[in-house]
């Protein structure tokens, strides 16, 4: 009877097959990204990937039920400590930390990636939600959070248009990321200088439709309204001089 028993154990020992590799994981997300890299959607196969990764297809698909969960998981472990959201108190300063930082995620491989899946998307019938609930509205909260800041601190009114300033700022980084030399390091102070004009550029943008700085009250002798009523003034004034009215 002992024997059976010692078969059982060894059939079972056999079913449980060897305990997994911790850095299994780790090689396959590192594949994924460099293989997607070289050859796109079109290419990316979990063949591929267990290929370039040295592991079993069979072990893909025990951690990942389709290639679409794979990308997004890869993205999404790389991608992580690239979304920083500093307070540092202004919304100049906050939003040259966050253009700095997103700067930097697109100068970066993985970073490339993210633009390049965008645009796969955009002609490929991939399911993309995954990936965008999990990396594009993540960097658009931590935007998002950087005008809130800035409406609690009284810098800009809730009606701006911070939805063009975070177009601006994406849109303007990518065109930066596509013309600029991307050397292996660069010191973050150089990120920052690099980013100030655009940054300059869409806040002057957004406040230049508030005559006056929000949260200051109007004092004497000075109106919030905007130029149809500064044009009334000199108009009343001229007529004022002309007839001797007041």
């Amino acid at each position: 009877m002992a024997e059976p028993r010692a078969g059982q154990a060894a059939v079972g020992q056999a079913m449980r097959g060897r305990p997994r590799d911790p850095g299994v994981r780790a090689r396959v997300l590192d594949a994924a990204l460099a293989e997607y890299a070289r050859s796109g959607w079109a290419g990316f196969t979990m063949h591929a990937v267990a290929g370039r990764a040295g592991v079993g297809k069979s072990s893909l698909y025990l951690r990942w039920p389709s290639k679409e969960r794979l990308l997004a998981d890869a993205i999404e472990a790389y991608s992580r400590p690239l979304v920083l959201d500093h307070d540092t108190g202004s919304l100049d300063g906050d939003m040259r930390a966050l253009a700095s930082h997103l700067l930097a995620h697109l100068l970066d491989p993985v970073g490339w990636v993210t633009v390049r899946i965008a645009v796969d998307a955009a002609v490929e019938a991939f399911d993309l939600r995954g990936f965008n609930d999990r990396v594009i509205v993540r960097h658009s909260e931590a935007a998002r959070r950087v005008i809130d800041r800035a409406v609690r601190r009284g810098e800009v009114s809730r009606d701006s248009h911070s939805r063009a300033l975070l177009e601006g700022l994406f849109g303007g980084l990518l065109m930066q990321a596509l013309t600029m030399p991307a050397p292996d390091e660069r010191a973050p102070a150089d990120l920052v200088e690099q980013v100030t004009p655009l940054v300059d550029l869409l806040l002057r943008g957004i406040r230049a439709g508030q005559a006056e700085p929000v949260g200051r009250p109007a004092g004497p002798g000075r109106s919030l309204g905007g130029p149809d009523d500064r044009r009334k003034e000199h108009h009343d004034g001229v007529h004022a001089d002309r007839y001797g009215t007041s």
